[in-house]
């Protein structure tokens, strides 16, 4: 007499080819676009803030309170470099920008580079910028 085998449903199958050839399903791909939602979200508040985006759980002794305190009074390139644009409504060259703050051109043209990709700021005309 022979043995019956059993019978393996297609879903198993499906698992199973699933897990050996690693192609994600749509349960991993959804744990992917929330990972994603939250960085970009994480991005987009350090683009606001200026700043690095702290995780919620771990707290400041009163030490790191004093240097956190003292990291945040100092004056950024950045900081600097708006607030010449700011003091200039008709806008302002990198030549002056150089003049008054003398930061060296190559990271003057980083900081504006940055500025306009986040909408800080706006092109008035070749090498002219002033804020928005």
């Amino acid at each position: 007499m022979k043995k019956r085998r059993k019978a393996y449903s297609v879903d198993a199958m499906i698992r199973f080819f699933l897990q050996y050839y690693n192609i994600p399903t749509k349960t991993d791909i959804e744990k992917l676009l929330t990972k994603m939602d939250r960085l970009e979200a994480a991005l987009k508040a350090a683009e606001v803030t200026g700043g690095r985006v702290r995780k919620g759980g771990k707290r400041k002794n009163a030490g790191e309170k004093e240097q956190v305190a003292k990291a945040q009074a100092r004056v950024t390139a950045t900081s600097k470099v708006l607030g010449i644009l700011k003091t200039s409504p008709q806008g302002i060259d990198v030549a002056g920008i150089k003049a008054k703050c003398g930061f060296e051109d190559k990271k003057i043209r980083n900081i504006i580079f940055r500025l306009l990709k986040a909408g800080a700021i706006k092109r008035i005309g070749r090498g002219t910028y002033a804020i928005k």
